[in-house]
């Protein structure tokens, strides 16, 4: 049984990756700074690709050849 308040159900993993891809999509079309190691970043490229039966992203920033994960990358705290 579907629990009556679908915000209050646990997300699967493959839409928190699907969400995540979304937020980097957007970080690179806005120039939106992200972090890797703590550092921050800004976003080249990111190329998604059929893989077995999902979708396999790999991301490159700028001045830096080495390919990331979207998991490697997260966003700095927005002030309110």
């Amino acid at each position: 049984m579907k629990h009556p308040n679908p915000h209050l159900e646990p997300e699967n993993p493959a839409e928190a990756a699907y969400k995540h891809d979304r937020a980097l999509l957007r970080a690179l079309y806005t120039c939106q700074a992200v972090l890797v190691n703590g550092k921050q970043h800004f976003l080249h490229s990111m190329h998604p690709q059929v893989h077995g039966g999902g979708i396999d992203t790999t991301i490159y920033l700028v001045g830096d050849p080495t390919p990331r994960k979207p998991a490697d990358i997260t966003f700095p705290e927005q002030p309110e």
